[in-house]
């Protein structure tokens, strides 16, 4: 399966409309190839259906062609650490609709590979500061983003880390939370957007995309 395919195949999965913002997520996309994060194959696949009680596949070789579908890529089994499924962030940065020239704090890198895709989809005059509490993932998180020069992955917890200066138009977390951390509002813009997985203390939730406003968030 090549890139175009790919594509193809999420806007179907994903139910994605045809609009500007489709078409910028689904070119980010196209852009980022999976296997130079996934780091060397044969690899550990994970179905994202069925509650993730299907069993973990590892693929029959290192062809990237198993990491262009709809699957998570298992980086580390033990911990339930992996790189998630595509078809559900391509319609959460849809629907966010992620402009040039914005400034996300991405909690939780990994190993970087939704990273840059926020990195095509902001541009050269936006920027993403990714943070990840693993130092492991996030070492080799520097390493893949090394040639997008718009990307700062920190190593650290973005909940009590952050810079004094530091200011943000979107915050993406890809951990869940149980309530927005009091941090995060004094370095959020005026129109500033969230796109967080809110949870209940045994983990389930719903995942929200919400707008600053005066008093709060719609």
């Amino acid at each position: 399966m090549n890139a175009d395919t790919f594509v193809d195949q999420l806007r179907i999965m994903a139910a994605l409309e045809d609009s500007p913002a489709t078409d910028r997520v689904l070119q980010a996309f196209r852009a980022v190839p999976r296997e130079a994060f996934a780091g060397a194959g044969p690899w550990k696949l994970r179905s994202p259906h069925e509650g993730f009680s299907l069993p973990i596949q590892k693929t029959p070789d290192a062809d990237p062609k198993w990491l262009y579908n709809s699957v998570l890529i298992v980086l580390d089994e033990k911990k339930g650490i992996n790189i998630g499924d595509p078809v559900f962030w391509s319609r959460r940065f849809v629907r966010a609709n992620v402009a040039p020239g914005v400034r996300i704090l991405q909690v939780g890198a990994g190993v970087g590979y939704y990273t840059a895709i926020l990195s095509q989809l902001v541009g050269s005059k936006g920027s993403v500061t990714a943070y990840e509490v693993e130092e492991g993932l996030a070492e080799r998180a520097r390493k893949n983003l090394s040639e997008w020069p718009n990307v700062e992955v920190r190593y650290g917890n973005a909940t009590t880390d952050l810079n004094s200066d530091d200011m943000f138009d979107l915050i993406v977390a890809f951990a869940g939370i149980t309530h927005v951390p009091e941090l995060w509002l004094s370095h959020l813009s005026p129109t500033a957007q969230l796109l967080v997985p809110l949870t209940g203390d045994n983990w389930w939730g719903a995942m929200v995309l919400a707008e600053k406003k005066d008093c709060g968030f719609d």
